[in-house]
């Protein structure tokens, strides 16, 4: 069975694109529909992390902060942690990708700026991303407030990180081992092994990002097997309830290598 007929079955709606890095065979549908970002906009912000590193000589150790109004709900854990806390650039980045801790985000937001995050989006090729706000701060409802991306995009960016090229290749190798210690639902590929940590799976490792709303599940990233095959891969999925969708991207990501064949 082929994706377009997959996709059938399930209900809602999705952008997915999926590319061999060694023979680039491209499985796609509806790859540059928009849909909202949700978590997966933490990538980009990642990077303008380590840009600003690598250009402008920033420290991965300064300080940020945490204070009262910073703390907001949604995935993570410094929203339970007491204000007045000071966490360095570098934990709120492994924060926000690995437990997709939002407060940490918007920590991070604040540090680099909305038009410095995406000055890099655009740098990285994404032209149909855009970040437009603090996580969790305007209502989702709003569609002139709703961070949004396409899985081509998010494709784009994790083959720039498998290759060594977003940003630099030391920065490219140190943003996809965060990402391998992501601990968020795996869609784009088989998971065989009992851990929910994939990246500790000597036959698979994955490197990839999450996101969640309560009507969208979305999964990208990186998936190298063991014997040197990899490919990027980025499931989107909205309009149906948070369950069903993550059964049907899991279903989808699963077949990911028969389809690329």
């Amino acid at each position: 069975m082929n994706l377009e007929a997959w996709i059938k079955k399930f209900p809602g709606r999705y952008g997915i694109y999926a590319k061999d890095l060694t023979t680039n065979v491209v499985v796609a549908h509806q790859e540059r529909d928009s849909f909202p970002s949700a978590s997966t906009i933490k990538v980009p912000i990642m990077a303008e992390v380590y840009r600003r590193f690598e250009e402008e000589h920033t420290s991965l150790d300064q300080m940020l902060v945490m204070r009262r109004e910073d703390q907001v709900g949604g995935s993570g854990v410094l929203q339970d942690l007491a204000p007045g806390t000071s966490f360095t650039v570098r934990n709120l980045t492994t924060l926000m990708i690995t437990v997709s801790d939002n407060t940490a985000t918007n920590l991070l937001i604040d540090y680099l700026g909305l038009d410095a995050i995406n000055q890099m989006i655009k740098r990285l090729e994404m032209q149909d991303t855009e970040l437009v706000r603090r996580l969790q701060r305007l209502p989702a409802q709003r569609s002139d407030a709703v961070n949004r991306t396409t899985a081509y995009d998010l494709s784009l960016l994790m083959e720039k990180l498998a290759r060594g090229q977003c940003v630099s290749a030391v920065a490219s190798e140190h943003m996809v081992a965060t990402l391998s210690r992501c601990q968020g639902m795996l869609g784009i590929a088989p998971n065989p092994h009992p851990s929910r940590f994939v990246g500790q799976n000597p036959a698979v490792t994955v490197a990839h990002k999450t996101g969640s709303l309560d009507q969208a599940c979305h999964d990208t990233g990186i998936v190298h097997f063991l014997g040197g095959r990899s490919y990027v891969a980025t499931i989107l999925s909205q309009g149906a309830p948070y369950d069903q969708l993550a059964r049907a991207v899991r279903q989808i990501g699963r077949n990911f290598p028969r389809w690329l064949r």
